[in-house]
């Protein structure tokens, strides 16, 4: 029997990295490594993303030249088309999975469940 759901683990793996999702974000992340550019524009937003996050955990004043600098990296991320698709393909990706997992919470009602 273990082995039996290890098997239809495994097929249920490659079903996924067969789907139309998983295929879109492959070509969509193949994209974006074909702009170097981009990847370090998406490097930078998520470093400035985390400082301002950090500030605003350490209850420290965000500086105005921060949240422009952010806004300027975001604007220029959402102006390339790869990013558009790869965001996009990543949406429809996680809702998948998403899915997937609601699937097998209702699957598994009653078993996983705590008193």
């Amino acid at each position: 029997m273990d082995q039996q759901m290890i098997d239809l683990a495994a097929q249920l793996g490659k079903t996924i990295a067969q789907s139309s999702q998983a295929a879109k974000l492959r070509a969509a992340r193949t994209a974006m490594s074909k702009r170097p550019d981009l990847e370090q524009l998406l490097k930078d937003y998520r470093a400035q993303s985390d400082k301002i996050a950090a500030l605003e955990q350490d209850n420290k004043p965000i500086e105005v030249d921060d949240k422009q600098r952010l806004a300027a990296l975001e604007g220029k991320l959402l102006a390339a088309e790869e990013f558009k698709q790869f965001t996009i393909a990543q949406m429809e990706y996680v809702d998948l999975m998403r899915k997937v997992n609601q699937e097998l919470r209702r699957q598994l009602a009653g078993v996983e469940d705590h008193p």
